[in-house]
C-alpha cells in the first residue's frame, strides 16, 4: 500500500511537471559564425492586418525567414506551443534588401503572438524575434 502511495504521488508530479507553462519546444541550434540576422524589425497593425518590415542580412548566396504564430494559453496567460505559420525560402535577392510580410488577422476575438527568424542557405538559423502581440479590430463599428 505504502509503494502505490509513492508511485501515486510520483506519478502526479511527474504529470504536472509535463503540463506546467514554459518552454513548449525544442531547444533550437544555433551558431555564431555568419549568422543570419533579421535586422530593424518593424511592426504594426493596420486594420486587420499585421504589417512586419525588416532586413536580412548574412550569406549572400541566399537568406529567406519563418514566421511562427501561437495564442495565449488562457490557464496560465504564457504562449502556447508555435507552429510554423509563414516559410520564405532563401534568395540572395534578398539579402541586404528592405523586405515586408502582410499577415491577415482574420478575427478581434483572439490575441495571436508571432516571432520571426532569418535562416539562410546552409541551413543556418538566427535568434528568433521578440514575441509580436497582434489583435484584429472590429471593422464593423
Amino acid at each position: 500500500m505504502h509503494k502505490w502511495r509513492i508511485f501515486s504521488a510520483l506519478l502526479l508530479i511527474c504529470l504536472l511537471a509535463l503540463s506546467a507553462c514554459g518552454r513548449k519546444e525544442a531547444p533550437q541550434i544555433t551558431s555564431d559564425n555568419d549568422m543570419p540576422r533579421l535586422n530593424d524589425l518593424h511592426d504594426r497593425v493596420v486594420g486587420n492586418v499585421l504589417e512586419l518590415t525588416f532586413v536580412l542580412t548574412g550569406n549572400e548566396k541566399g537568406v529567406g525567414f519563418q514566421v511562427d504564430r501561437t495564442t495565449m494559453d488562457p490557464y496560465c496567460q504564457c504562449p502556447g506551443l508555435w507552429r510554423r505559420f509563414y516559410n520564405r525560402p532563401p534568395l540572395p535577392v534578398q539579402v541586404d534588401s528592405p523586405s515586408k510580410r502582410l499577415i491577415p488577422l482574420r478575427t478581434d476575438k483572439t490575441e495571436y503572438l508571432f516571432r520571426i527568424r532569418a535562416y539562410d542557405i546552409d541551413g543556418n538559423l538566427g535568434p528568433w524575434s521578440r514575441a509580436i502581440h497582434a489583435k484584429g479590430v472590429d471593422l464593423s463599428l
